[in-house]
């Protein structure tokens, strides 16, 4: 995997505020070319096919792995779909937690994730992707952004209070990843 460093990302947040910078980056990641099971669902399967220890996997979580190599714990924070949201560490169809606490997150970790998400009215919208953490306290957000996708009004929401709650700029990534491409089915001979 390639990880190039992009130009900070200018975020505007609520409140008319100055502006924030957040330190950006690209990372190649690797595709996926092994085929989605019947089972996992239209919802899940559209997402960009990414590859995990050889196995098919999304962007998020393919970030969270690389994290452990520098000695990072962490997961996704899946707010998409129906329901209160989940904290995934693996893809499907392997289970998802809805508490931190459930990841066997340190206790100073499950207060800050806790705490932020207290302060969000218990949502999980607008979080950013992975939230990580290591010893001995260090925390991270990385928006992860696969193709044109940009940051919204729910993310800047989540950066100013994560800020009013005394979290640094330099907590925060986004990472941009190349759309992976698309692989079509070859035409039988003939055709």
């Amino acid at each position: 995997m390639e990880i190039t460093e992009l130009p900070p990302t200018r975020l505007d947040l609520p409140g008319g505020e100055e502006p924030v910078y957040i330190a950006t980056l690209r990372w190649a990641l690797e595709p996926s070319e092994g085929e989605d099971p019947p089972e996992l669902g239209k919802m899940w399967s559209r997402k960009g096919k990414f590859s995990v220890n050889g196995n098919r996997s999304c962007a998020e979580l393919a970030v969270v792995h690389h994290l452990r190599d520098d000695g990072w714990h962490g997961f996704w924070v899946n707010a998409f779909g129906p329901g209160p949201g989940e904290l995934r560490s693996e893809w499907f169809l392997a289970p998802a937690v809805e508490t931190i606490a459930q990841t066997g997150a340190p206790l100073w970790a499950v207060e800050i994730f806790d705490g932020l998400r207290a302060a969000n009215g218990g949502k999980l919208s607008g979080f950013f992707d992975v939230f990580a953490w290591r010893e001995p306290g260090e925390v991270r957000f990385d928006e992860v952004k696969v193709g044109r996708d940009p940051i919204g009004d729910n993310q800047r929401k989540f950066v100013k209070l994560a800020l009013d709650r005394h979290h640094r700029l330099d907590h925060f990534t986004i990472i941009q990843v190349p759309k992976p491409p698309v692989r079509r089915q070859p035409h039988p001979p003939g055709l």
